[in-house]
């Protein structure tokens, strides 16, 4: 079975000596830290917001931080700014430290499989990437998450 592998595999499924690599390379990172770069930027004076009372359009700073980003990326790839930014992003926003004591937890508890008579809370996303995709409906997406939320809260409920 493919879980029995997973477990079986070298490095074991729930491995953290390489946390800070994998967690970038299994998800979209790159624009997790070109956002919190934007940050970065205003707050190490890169960036020109206009002067008080005149301030420029976020679109703008966005641009003008999206520019640097690109620059610093493809020449500069181990600036300060983009370290930073990149380090502020595990940290704060995706709790490295957090998600490594719970892979280290995990991988001291034994693993027990369940099949489920509905849908769990993790698969939320997924249902609702479904209902994105599918274009049956007239109702608006947000309708339907809505319906689909209250309809799980009371399946859980009873």
């Amino acid at each position: 079975a493919p879980l029995d592998e997973a477990l079986a595999a070298t490095p074991p499924l729930f491995d953290t000596t390489r946390l800070l690599e994998d967690i970038p390379a299994s998800l979209n990172a790159s624009e997790l830290a070109r956002r919190q770069f934007r940050e970065v930027a205003r707050v190490a004076g890169l960036i020109f917001e206009g002067f008080p009372g005149r301030k420029v359009r976020a679109r703008h700073v966005q641009a003008s931080s999206d520019l640097f980003f690109d620059v610093f990326q493809k020449y500069d790839a181990g600036n300060l700014l983009l370290t930073q930014a990149r380090r502020e992003v595990l940290l704060r926003q995706l709790e490295a430290t957090r998600l490594a004591h719970t892979l280290t937890r995990m991988a001291g508890s034994k693993l027990r499989l369940m099949e489920c008579a509905r849908p769990t809370p993790f698969c939320f996303p997924i249902l609702v990437e479904r209902l994105q995709e599918s274009t049956v409906s007239t109702e608006s997406l947000e309708d339907r998450i809505r319906k689909m939320t209250i309809q799980l809260e009371a399946d859980a409920g009873a």
